[in-house]
């Protein structure tokens, strides 16, 4: 008997729909260089537009669906990738770039 068995309880865990778009953080391998690991992933991405920032440190934030998240955290270059909130409008209101 496991713990929500014991108590009756229910245990759901559900992420957003696949073709829901959102953000995701991405992280690359340390021993990866940045050129090689922003070349990749712009092709995973399939459009630049979908690149909202990235630090040579090795991350990115990007707009995809999440159902390519999985995609992305196969890739050999990357160590993790995940969802995140990222208000675009107040970075943009920052940096002074647009959303």
């Amino acid at each position: 008997m496991d713990m929500a068995q014991a108590f009756g309880a229910t245990v759901s865990v559900e992420g957003p729909p696949s073709d829901a778009e959102g953000y995701v953080f991405v992280k690359r391998r340390p021993e990866v260089d940045h050129e090689v690991f922003m070349v990749r992933l712009l092709a995973d991405i399939g459009a630049p537009d979908r690149l909202l920032l990235h630090h040579r440190s090795g991350f990115a934030v990007v707009r995809l669906p999440f159902g390519r998240i999985k995609r992305l955290r196969s890739d050999p270059l990357v160590e993790t990738a995940g969802g995140i909130q990222f208000d675009a409008e107040r970075f943009a209101a920052v940096t002074g770039s647009g959303p």
